[in-house]
């Protein structure tokens, strides 16, 4: 009898097992989060300012790029610019789902407004040449966009882990993200506008779970807690 009860014990625990690892593959859902400043060379324009939120779930990146320069109320992106991990391959990240309608992502960046520092990016959003023209992205107006892998699903790594870039000009930071924006306000000069660049970071996770671990469904839950009955169960007719 005891046999049979402890071989009954060792079933139920390896069906709650397996039920909990079967069930628990899926990475959570995770987020991250990011910011421009507009780059520190005098010549630049002053109180440029972008936040960057990407929504990450499983395979799928959802973008969103926020202008967030009020005394520059005319402002409007030219390009958006970002790298990604070392691990993640051009090829196998493909784009979509664009608001405003009619932007795109050329790979690899051909940067506009950097400068004579040459920046060097993976990726660029941009409103293509030629018409139609796209809606512009403005301090009311965000772009946002879906980056999704073919191969694997996302990780934390993928984007806090992206290549800094290195700039010849001692005076800028290395940065994951840049930005060139124009028809900025010019101080004292009415009607005159001028454009900058921004550049800034990841800024690491706000919440989820990293990416990097799973979480059991409901399912799973209540097959652990039919097992751990069962177990009780089994103790209790050893008795």
């Amino acid at each position: 009898m005891e046999a049979r009860t402890f071989k009954h014990m060792l079933l139920v625990g390896l069906l709650s097992s397996t039920a909990i690892f079967a069930g628990g593959v899926e990475a959570a859902p995770f987020n991250v989060t990011g910011s421009l400043t507009g780059d520190p060379r005098v010549a630049n324009p002053d109180n440029l300012f972008i936040n960057v939120g990407i929504d990450v779930v499983g395979a799928v990146a959802t973008w969103t790029v926020d202008i967030v320069s009020p005394l520059h109320p005319n402002a409007k992106l030219d390009e958006f610019y970002f790298n990604l991990g070392s691990l993640v391959s051009p090829g196998n990240v493909s784009f979509g789902g664009f608001s405003p309608t009619g932007w795109s992502i050329n790979n690899p960046a051909s940067t506009q407004g950097g400068g004579n520092f040459n920046p060097t990016f993976m990726f660029e959003a941009l409103d293509p040449s030629g018409p139609p023209n796209a809606p512009d992205v403005t301090n009311a107006v965000n772009l946002s966009f879906t980056a999704t892998l073919s191969n694997r699903d996302w990780t934390l790594s993928d984007f806090i882990g992206a290549a800094m870039l290195q700039s010849s000009e001692t005076q800028l930071p290395a940065s994951q993200l840049g930005a060139h924006l124009q028809s900025l306000s010019v101080a004292g000069c009415t009607g005159c506008s001028d454009s900058g660049f921004l550049v800034g970071n990841y800024n690491g996770q706000n919440g989820g779970g990293g990416g990097q671990g799973s979480v059991p469904e409901p399912s799973v839950v209540a097959l652990l807690g039919m097992g751990l009955l069962g177990m009780g169960l089994s103790r209790k007719t050893k008795a």
